[in-house]
């Protein structure tokens, strides 16, 4: 794992949606779990979201 994005996943908030503002680190797991069934969005976020 790429230690710079562990860092962004505690320093990047969530741009959008019910949790918007929240860290990244402190989403909830069936938030989690919800985009790993829908599918993650595209891009940087996309994929910090599929590290956690």
């Amino acid at each position: 794992m790429d230690p710079a994005q562990l860092q962004k996943l505690v320093e990047m908030r969530m741009p959008f949606g019910k949790y918007e503002g929240r860290l990244l680190a402190d989403l909830p797991g069936n938030y989690l779990n919800w985009f790993a069934r829908e599918g993650f969005p595209r891009g940087e976020l996309g994929r910090l979201l599929a590290l956690m």
